[in-house]
């Protein structure tokens, strides 16, 4: 596949960015008006996020604030749990394009690493405060930062309180498929829904049909009547079961796809993947 970047009307700021802000004393001017910050993974976007991130808009609209998230160049689960991970729901290209959607003006992307890890909660919180502007802050009530997770949501209502910041605190959202038992939407539920081929699922958590993005990724070789082969490995995101696919491709065209081993054959070019 030929490879394709995509333009951003947001702001992209990297993690070494605010740590030069900081080092060097420069502020950034784009914080000026103050921000409303949430931080996670977003993997897939499902219900949940959404929830979250409207509340996040909503109340940074209300207080004329600039909304935005902090987030990982992949979810910390891949790294975190790498032996038993399923692979990522979304790619960044593609969460950054859903954070535009939902009405997000700036993302910060951090490679996590262990100098990011060590981090306490208070320090990570100072510091969106002293170089975004950070005047209000929202998460989910289980969200926890800094080393080891120690910071929790009670620790971050009181920084909160202490520094003047509002917060924002937005409960689990939860599914029922058909019996009297609830699910909580999670990432990692999703991931185990696309693994057994549940789409119809996937397709109402997420909000939106299932995507496969391969942009970035390079056909393997192609046969004379036109069949693509990808090597499956290069895809970081979650794959369904093998079997035949009948999907959809950026232009609304059915592509047929049979995923196989380590292979996976289209009988046409696409550079998105609908199930």
């Amino acid at each position: 596949m030929k490879k394709k970047y995509y333009i951003y009307n947001m702001k992209i700021f990297t993690w070494t960015d605010i740590l030069e802000s900081l080092n060097s004393g420069k502020e950034i001017s784009f914080f000026d008006k103050g921000t409303g910050i949430s931080t996670g993974s977003f993997d897939g976007f499902h219900q949940g996020h959404r929830v979250l991130i409207k509340s996040l808009v909503e109340a940074c609209k209300k207080d004329s604030l600039i909304p935005g998230l902090v987030t990982f160049l992949r979810p910390l689960p891949s790294l975190k749990h790498s032996n038993d991970y399923q692979g990522d729901l979304s790619t960044l290209n593609q969460r950054i394009k859903i954070m535009e959607e939902l009405g997000v003006q700036f993302v910060i992307i951090v490679d996590f690493d262990d100098s990011f890890a060590s981090m306490l909660g208070a320090d990570y919180l100072n510091l969106l405060v002293n170089v975004c502007n950070m005047k209000l802050i929202a998460e989910g009530i289980d969200f926890r930062c800094g080393y080891k997770g120690a910071t929790d949501s009670q620790a971050i209502r009181y920084f909160a309180e202490k520094n003047n910041l509002k917060s924002i605190f937005v409960d689990p959202i939860y599914y029922r498929q058909g019996t009297d038992e609830e699910e909580r939407v999670s990432s990692s539920y999703i991931r185990q829904m696309v693994t057994k081929g549940f789409f119809a699922t996937v397709q109402e958590l997420l909000e939106r049909a299932y995507e496969l993005d391969l942009t970035q990724v390079e056909c393997d070789s192609a046969s004379k009547s036109g069949e693509l082969f990808l090597n499956k490995n290069k895809l970081i995101q979650v794959l369904p079961p093998e079997g035949v696919y009948h999907c959809k491709n950026q232009d609304d065209e059915d592509v047929r796809v049979e995923i196989s081993g380590d292979q996976i054959k289209l009988n046409k070019k696409a550079e998105i993947l609908k199930f």
